[in-house]
């Protein structure tokens, strides 16, 4: 009766997946909804502009600016390569000796031009900035939303912690000792656990990864909190992940499960149950 009645793996992995699949599916529905908010196909639109913009310049006029101060520029068409004297140089060395010219030079005039036409360095990084923070922000918010429809609004219509998936292959959330799980500690598994931890964080890190220049240990950092997981579900007793850690929860077999309303009445049950094998050792 006070035994945690765990739910077989193969139940939980579907159930998993099924809420994994609807989690996929409502972020993405609350992404394009926030990306219609903020116009964020605009603002990528602003940013790919100032980018084409400096690629036509460079591909117009860089190469004879180049050559007209003395740097060596080779350019394939995908890639191209700036050196002076022998010595590796660049793109902003070779703008810089434009700028200084001030356009006086009659060969290099029309790309000065040009170049005073273009919008600066620091708008198109501050552009690109703007739009990697709004694909974050709408990653972020479109998880979170999605997260707590599934992960808390449900459960509660549901009890005993069920999402979806968990109601469909009959599993539940419960405290270790039986126990229903209160709101709060769903609310903290939810957005603590789940949200926080086990997945912003690695979203974090991928976004560090391709856009902030963190390099090799963002993917280490991201396999050691994805392996800390999967080691915690299968080493640990009760088979519980970072979120179920955290509040001392248990995924249950929902049908089989003696679920508690509070701890006063397991103790109450406990205490029935030992006054009557009590009684019955007094019988015999």
């Amino acid at each position: 009766m006070f035994e945690l009645r765990k739910i077989g793996i193969v139940k939980r992995a579907s159930a998993l997946l099924l809420d994994a699949i609807l989690l996929a599916v409502l972020t993405t529905g609350f992404m394009f909804i926030i990306s219609l908010i903020c116009n964020y196909s605009g603002q990528e639109q602003l940013a790919n502009q100032y980018f084409d913009e400096w690629e036509e310049f460079r591909k117009d006029y860089v190469g004879g600016v180049a050559e007209y101060y003395g740097f060596n520029y080779e350019d394939n068409g995908e890639s191209f390569v700036v050196t002076k004297d022998g010595e590796p140089s660049s793109l902003d060395d070779v703008i810089a000796a434009l700028v200084d010219s001030n356009g006086e030079d009659p060969a290099t005039a029309e790309a000065y031009r040009q170049y005073s036409a273009l919008p600066s360095v620091a708008t198109v990084n501050a552009q690109y900035r703007y739009v990697y923070s709004l694909l974050f922000m709408m990653v972020s918010v479109g998880i979170l939303l999605a997260y707590l429809i599934l992960e808390f609004v449900l459960p509660l219509i549901f009890k005993n912690g069920q999402t979806v998936g968990k109601k469909v292959f009959g599993a539940g959330v419960v405290r270790s000792d039986c126990v229903k799980i209160s709101n709060v500690a769903l609310f903290a598994r939810t957005i603590l656990g789940k949200f926080a931890i086990e997945t912003m964080f690695p979203v974090l890190l991928v976004f560090l990864f391709l856009f902030g220049g963190m390099g090799v240990l963002a993917i280490i950092l991201f396999g050691a909190i994805t392996l800390l997981n999967v080691v915690l579900f299968f080493a640990t007793k009760n088979k519980t992940p970072i979120h179920d850690i955290l509040v001392g929860t248990v995924v249950v077999d929902i049908k089989l499960q003696m679920i508690f309303n509070s701890v006063e009445e397991l103790n109450q049950k406990k205490a029935l149950l030992q006054k009557e094998k009590a009684e019955s050792s007094k019988e015999n």
